[in-house]
Parts: C-alpha cells; structure tokens; sequence
C-alpha cells in the first residue's frame, strides 16, 4: 500500500479507541475477506445493536497467506463505510465494526482451529471461500495434520464436534455457486469418505447438521484505495481494513425456521430472506441485476459510455433499460409484482451510485456466456409462451454480435476460440450460421421464429445509423 508520509501522524485503529464488549462466539466464520466483513460481520454488528442477539464471530483464515494477522494487528476492529444511495438521497455512514471475537490461522494453530468446535454457544458455520473453494484438494488425506481445503477443514471441525457430544451446526454456504449448501454437504461427506472416518460420523452429520444453501447480494468495493487518507483524516484513524459497501443489501437462506430464532435478522430489520425455493430470488438478481448490464455492455460501450453510472444519467438509455426491466423481463418472473417493482427500483439506485465506477469494459467480459446466462432465458420464455420478440434484448444481441464482429466501435473481451466463431458473421448467410452455433449459445437460435431477420434488421441499423437512434425507434414504438 503507497500512502503519503502523513499518514504516519493519524493513530491506527485498536482497541485502545473503542470498548470491545464481552460477548459469547455464536457464529464461526470461514473467510476474512471484503465481503464477508462488508456483509456477515456487518449484518451480525446490527444483530447485537438492535436485538438481544448478544454474540461474536470467530473467523477462519481458509488458505495460507490470508489476513487474520491483519485483523488481529488492529485489535480484530475495523470501519465499515456505507455508501450510495437510499429513496435517491446520497448516504454515507460509517461504523466500527466489534463483532470479531477471535480468529485463527488453522496453518499456524490447528489446536486452536479444532478448539472451536468446543464453543457450546457456537451454533452457526458461516463461509464464504470463493467460488472455487467448495471443492476437494486431492493433496487432503487422512495423514495430512492440516488439511488445505475448506470442505476437509469442516470435516475436521465437524469430527472434532461429534466427538465433543455438542450439538451439530447450521452451516450457511455464501459461495457464489448454485445450491451451495448441498455442494458443501457433499463435499464434506465425500471428505469423510477420504478420511475413513466411521460411518456413525457420516449420520452424525445428516442428523444433527444442516446445510443451507443461500443467495447473497451486496456490492462490497473493500478497501478505497484512492480516498483512503482523506477518509482517515475525517475518521481521526487509520484502518488499513477499512470496507466500502453499498447500502443495498439482501440474504436469502434456505434454512430451517429455526433459524429467524438464532439470528434474528428480521426483528433487526435486515433484509434477510428464509426462503423454501431460492430459485426465484436467483432469477430476479440474474435478470434483473445482471441482465441489464449485459445490454448495456451490448449497446452502449458501442455509443461511447464508459461506465454503468453514465448509462444511468442517460434519459434515452435509461428510459430503454427501465423498458426492458418492465415490459420484456417482469413478464417472465415468477414473483409477486410488488416485488419485482421494488426490487428494480432498488437495481436502479445501486446502477445509479455515484460512488461505486462500474466499467462497462468490465461487464463486456466473456459477454456470450454473460448472455446466454442473463438475457437468453428471457428471450426463449418470450417465444416458448408465443408472446412476440422481446426487442430490447433482441437489441442487445444484435449489439453484441456486432462487438464480436469486429465492426463495431467496442471490441469483444474474450477468448480467441470464441471469438475466431463469429468470423464472417456480417457476410451473407453469416448471421445465421452464428445464432444456429450450439457451442455459443447452447441451443440452435436460428430455429426461434422471427429472430435472424430481427436481429438481421437490428444489425443494420446499428451500423448504418447508431445505437442510440435504434434505441429512440424502439422506445418512440413503445414495443
């Protein structure tokens, strides 16, 4: 970190600033990382501010060469900053978050890591390793004293557990992957299954654990590298673990009732969702959240915007997108329609955060496998129900086909392989070629009535005339 010399004159937060409550570990924590602390941690402060919660957090370091010492180095205190907007009003409050009991380097002190499975009030496995982290390490065995792995760290947790006839957990996955509750589940049986463990363990485990899956949403930027000393001079401090979040912030949990009882979000006034079906929270955030994104990364890069806030401080452009939310993807969401207009208004807010610079470049990464995810589903539910295209999103492949093309004013971000597959898609019988690649979109397109002479028609108006003049045409016919 290259900060100025002055720095050097602001006091490091610690422990000495703030009172640190005595409070018992409920929750263990496998990450250290920015959005568990922006999120987890953050969420876990307002349990202990507003309900009679009264518990602490005892994190994990999951691989070797993570930040607990960091943590550690400030007393385990660190400021969290909320910034963004709220009923389009800009906020911005910052707290010092005293919700980390304890951590610890499982590398350097197993005996300690193994210890928390002796904490009786410890109810709750939290973890969020990345999406690579639910998966086995083949290096983790039966012989090795510290496993590498998450799912073969739990084993070992949960063993020790067992062993200590204490009650089992809820473990909550956070893991940007699909049903990460049952990967995790999974994974640690098929650790056990490595270790030789007993098959009592294996029904220990099925008994008295549960594993949930979740959904997470929080924008979490972590550490303002380019505004760090100004806020430190405002704060009086220095936290070298300052975290930025956007005030934005949504939990669905498929968990156990019991669970509103352990963690009382709700009475703490938390968005936080327990949900029996986590799909349709999915679908809104992919389709609405991401969805979005993608079209404008279709289309705009292509007019010469740069970033997802000066999309939004585009009437024609926002008007388009506010369009699409409404008329081509709510139609095909199964959820109460209060919902999708609160949530979409909420999208709209966090597009419009004048503190969070989401580059458009960024977005256009790996764009056809962002659109066969977000938008392509929209596209065919449109057509399976025989409701006519959906324009905008039909806009929106004609503006990336025209970005893989090699024509266009923006260049694609991806693969040469996938690239090299829209070679001479602008030549005659090109385009259909392309939309009937199975290998780009996972199904023949050319075979959706209508869709090569729309996106056909689409493509030359891009060209000829810009995007912004076929997003007027489509928004003047208000189709």
């Amino acid at each position: 970190m290259t900060l100025s010399t002055a720095v050097d004159t602001i006091p490091r937060l610690g422990r000495a600033m703030v009172e640190m409550p005595s409070r018992p570990t409920r929750i263990i924590q496998f990450g250290e990382g920015n959005f568990l602390r922006g999120f987890v941690d953050w969420s876990v402060q307002k349990l202990n501010e507003r309900t009679d919660f009264n518990g602490g957090v005892a994190v994990v370091q999951p691989r070797p060469g993570g930040h607990v010492a960091d943590l550690e180095a400030q007393g385990r205190l660190y400021t969290v900053q909320i910034q963004g907007l709220e009923d389009s009003h800009p906020v911005c409050e910052r707290e010092v978050i005293t919700a980390i009991n304890s951590t610890v380097d499982p590398y350097t002190d197993w005996e300690g890591f193994l210890g928390l499975a002796e904490i009786s009030e410890a109810a709750v496995i939290v973890s969020n390793t990345t999406e690579a982290g639910i998966a086995i390490n083949p290096a983790d065995t039966a012989a090795t004293r510290t496993p590498l792995g998450f799912p073969a760290k739990l084993t070992r947790l949960l063993e020790h557990r067992r062993a200590t006839g204490l009650p089992g957990f809820i473990v909550i996955a956070c893991e940007l992957i699909d049903d990460n509750g049952r990967a995790l589940h999974d994974a640690v049986l098929e650790c056990a299954r490595i270790f030789g463990l007993d098959p009592g363990f294996i029904d220990w485990v099925e008994a008295e654990n549960t594993f949930c899956s979740s959904l997470v949403d929080r924008i979490v930027p972590g550490f303002p590298r380019d505004d760090a000393e100004r806020i430190w001079d405002e704060l009086g401090y220095r936290d070298e673990q300052l975290v930025c979040a956007e005030p934005f912030m949504l939990w669905v949990i498929k968990g156990p009732e019991r669970l509103a009882e352990i963690l009382p979000f709700a009475q703490a006034g938390l968005d936080v969702v327990l949900a029996e079906d986590l799909a349709p929270y999915h679908d809104r955030k992919v389709f609405l959240l991401n969805g979005p994104h993608t079209t404008m990364s279709s289309l705009a890069r292509n007019a010469g915007f740069g970033t997802v806030g000066q999309v939004m401080d585009d009437d024609a452009l926002l008007g388009f997108i506010r369009d699409e939310m409404r008329r081509e993807i709510f139609p095909v969401l199964d959820l109460p329609a209060e919902d999708l207009e609160r949530f979409a208004g909420q999208v709209e807010e966090r597009f419009a955060n004048p503190f969070v610079h989401h580059e458009l470049d960024a977005i256009a990464l790996n764009a056809v496998s962002k659109f066969t995810a977000r938008l392509l589903p929209i596209l065919t539910a449109h057509t399976a129900a025989g409701h006519p295209l959906p324009k905008r999103i039909v806009a929106a492949l004609a503006g990336l086909i025209w970005t893989y093309s090699g024509t266009a004013p923006a260049a694609p971000v991806d693969s040469d392989e996938t690239i090299s597959r829209f070679a001479g898609v602008m030549e005659v019988g090109g385009l259909a070629r392309v939309l009937a690649d199975i290998r780009l979109w996972g199904e023949d397109l050319s075979a959706l009535p209508g869709l090569v002479d729309a996106v056909a028609a689409d493509l030359e108006a891009l060209r000829n005339r810009g995007v912004m003049n076929l997003i007027a045409d489509i928004s003047t016919e208000g189709r």
